[in-house]
């Protein structure tokens, strides 16, 4: 077992311009594109960011990882990562993991949830959502808006995964004619490219449901279809997964761990010292637009991390899904 062995592990989403984020897309944007130039400027000329493999690596032979080791993770796929975040990180070399939601890549007419209905409340010109299970909710001004939808969005990962989309579709259906513009994900292609270029590709489900909110013959088929799309279609698939919205428990980590996943990755805060660590339960440090360089910095040192944590136990139940922790703006 590898002895005092401390690794932070940063999670990102999408590096875009918040102005600049098409109407149709959710702002689930972790930094800007200037933002994020001095977050890898200052992560270059302090810390010593490992890959993911130099991380299993470390762990299969009880070697210590670098001193100030740090793991930067990018969930969903999204084109923005090869467009705007890679350039960056190749310009200060350095490695990235972007966990693949299988399912996207080449399937234009899929569109993740959340960005399904911040389309809907974007496009609707009605003034009320009638039907809901928070009831009838305006939407007659850019706050009502705003409001209705940060509720909705932090229903959906309480339900059952199939009555949430369900959900989903009834809501869309009332606010908008026509189908949904599809997810922003990067393709096979683009994806095969990134993975000769150095970014480590892992999993995060096939469709993106929350896995504590399905059976679990579907957790199974999530994990290990996830799997066989990476091999297939990149040649081969670390034992790393990243769970949708950070949500897991005892029996999602046992099958993931029948599954031969060797890392799980959630959205809680904390360190990680991998002489103790539940592998299976990693934390993360979620990077969000309010994150000010100082504020990077503060939240890389330890007593940072720890103050995350504090801070995230207090907010209970946590929704961890960066559309709801986003500000949003219909103006």
């Amino acid at each position: 077992m590898v002895t005092h062995n401390m690794l932070r592990i940063l999670a990102y989403h999408r590096i875009a311009e918040l102005e600049e984020t098409p109407a149709g897309a959710c702002p689930n944007i972790s930094a800007t594109p200037k933002g994020f130039l001095r977050q890898a400027q200052h992560l270059a000329g302090h810390y010593r960011c490992v890959s993911m493999p130099e991380v299993l690596d470390a762990i299969e032979r009880n070697r210590p990882l670098p001193k100030r080791a740090v793991l930067i993770t990018f969930d969903d796929a999204y084109r923005d990562f090869a467009e705007v975040a890679w350039p960056i990180l190749r310009q200060f070399r350095l490695p990235a993991t972007l966990f693949v939601p299988t399912a996207y890549p080449d399937r234009p007419e899929l569109a993740f949830w959340w960005d399904r209905l911040y389309q809907a409340f974007v496009g609707t010109a009605q003034t009320v959502l009638r039907k809901s299970p928070l009831g009838a909710l305006a939407l007659a001004t850019p706050d009502q808006k705003r409001r209705a939808l940060l509720a909705l969005v932090q229903r959906v990962p309480t339900m059952a995964f199939d009555e949430a989309m369900e959900l989903v579709n009834a809501v869309c259906d009332q606010l908008v004619e026509g189908p949904p513009r599809g997810a922003d994900v990067l393709s096979w292609n683009q994806l095969r490219e990134l993975a000769r270029d150095g970014v480590t590709l892992g999993s995060h489900t096939r469709t993106h449901p929350i896995m504590t909110q399905i059976p679990a013959d579907r957790v199974r088929s999530e994990i290990s279809g996830s799997q066989q799309d990476l091999k297939r279609e990149i040649g081969m698939a670390l034992p790393i997964f990243c769970y949708p919205n950070g949500d897991q428990n005892d029996n999602v980590r046992e099958i993931l761990r029948a599954e031969g996943i060797s890392l799980g990755f959630t959205v809680l805060s904390g360190e990680n010292r991998l002489d103790s660590a539940d592998l299976l339960r990693l934390n993360r440090t979620c990077i969000w637009p309010r994150t000010s360089l100082p504020v990077f910095w503060m939240r890389l040192q330890r007593a940072g991390l720890h103050l995350d944590s504090w801070r995230q136990k207090l907010q209970s139940p946590v929704v961890t899904h960066p559309s709801a922790r986003t500000e949003i703006s219909f103006e």
